[in-house]
């Protein structure tokens, strides 16, 4: 959790300040909210499984709250990837424009009896396009887990990453960002510090810089 939480923060770090980002969590206490729209039961621990919540809605000026927020993260319960994916998707993308794009981390499989990859079959049937591309952590034993969120990210045109290291789920959220980024170049720095510096990155993180001036950047 320590890795994935620093990863996260060099992520966030490197992502242009003009671009909308969010943060949705679960297993982080009960949050209430509707019953699935997909179905899917909630079995003994219904409050668990309703345990997704938006801690940091879509904006731009908004990183450094997201860095906060990423450091409490604590595992805890249940795993409600239906019921999750169902609120980012109907509620926290519901007044945004252009491509939308859920990183989901992970380290097991839906524990709620919900089907996320049904889920994500049956949103186009709402009017909702989204792409999700899906980082598994340490899931090498367990092929079940592994299937199911395969089958997220390529019902969505998205795409499975396993992370068994902390290397791995580096290049995993990396590669990711990337792509849901069309047409920018995230670099590192260069050594003299020349360039455009997100300034809503703490100093301790990785800041951002344009690779051949602004005529390169896509929106």
């Amino acid at each position: 959790m320590d890795a994935a939480k620093q990863v996260l923060q060099n992520a966030i770090s490197r992502i242009p300040s003009d671009i909308n980002l969010g943060l949705r969590v679960f297993g982080q206490g009960y949050q209430g909210g509707n019953p699935s729209m997909f179905g899917g039961g909630f079995g003994t621990a219904e409050s668990e499984c309703r345990n997704s919540a938006l801690w940091v809605p879509l904006g731009r000026g908004n990183r450094r709250t997201i860095i906060e927020k990423v450091r409490q993260i604590k595992p805890y319960g249940m795993t409600p990837l239906a019921f999750a994916i169902e609120q980012a998707a109907t509620s926290d993308f519901r007044t945004a424009n252009g491509s939308k794009v859920i990183i989901l981390i992970t380290d097991g499989a839906d524990t709620c009896g919900g089907n996320p990859c049904k889920s994500i079959e049956q949103l186009p049937l709402y009017g909702i396009k989204i792409k999700v591309d899906v980082v598994g952590l340490s899931l090498k034993r367990e092929p079940a887990a592994r299937n199911q969120l395969n089958c997220i990210a390529e019902k969505s045109g998205g795409k499975y990453y396993d992370a068994n290291t902390a290397a791995d789920l580096i290049e995993s959220v990396s590669q990711s960002v990337s792509k849901a980024i069309e047409g920018r170049i995230i670099v590192k720095p260069s050594k003299s510090g020349a360039g455009n510096i997100n300034i809503e990155t703490p100093p301790q993180l990785i800041p951002i810089e344009p690779q051949g001036g602004e005529d390169k950047v896509r929106p």
